[in-house]
C-alpha cells in the first residue's frame, strides 16, 4: 500500500472489494453521512470508507455493514482507535458486538465479528497487499 493510496480510504476499500467476493459495494465516509463525525475533525480520521458484505445485514453505515477502513494523522491515532474500541467491545462481554482490527501505519481495517473468521482473513490479505 502506497501512501498516497494510504491517505484514502476509498482507494484502500476499493482494493478490498477486488479481492473479497462477498463485499457489494463501498460508500466513501464524508461529513455528511459520518456516523461517528470524526472525518477531518481535530483528532478524527482524514478519511473512511464502509464496506458492505453481502454476509451481514446493517441499519446504519459503519463497521457492523462489513468492514470500514480509517486512516488517520498517524500510526499512534490509529492505534489509539483500535485500541479504544477493542476494550469498549471487550468491556461489554460482548453485548455490543466483536470486530477484528488489522492496522498498516495510519490505517485501521476494522471487520465486523457478524462475519465467519475465514472471510474476516480474507479482508486481511486483500488489506495487506
Amino acid at each position: 500500500m502506497t501512501t498516497a493510496v494510504a491517505r484514502d480510504a476509498s482507494a484502500v476499500a476499493a482494493q478490498v472489494k477486488a479481492a473479497v467476493p462477498s463485499v457489494t459495494k463501498v460508500v466513501t465516509i464524508t461529513e455528511d453521512n459520518d456516523p461517528n463525525n470524526k472525518i477531518g475533525r481535530p483528532g478524527g480520521y482524514v478519511s473512511a470508507a464502509t464496506l458492505y458484505d453481502k454476509g451481514v445485514s446493517c441499519s446504519q453505515l459503519g463497521a457492523e455493514c462489513g468492514a470500514t477502513v480509517e486512516v488517520w494523522p498517524d500510526e499512534a491515532s490509529a492505534t489509539q482507535r483500535s485500541q479504544y474500541i477493542l476494550a469498549i467491545l471487550k468491556g461489554a462481554n460482548g453485548a455490543l458486538g466483536e470486530e477484528y482490527h488489522t492496522q498498516n501505519g495510519p490505517v485501521l481495517l476494522r471487520v465486523t465479528g457478524k462475519l465467519k473468521p475465514s472471510v474476516a482473513k480474507k479482508y486481511e490479505a486483500a488489506f495487506r497487499q
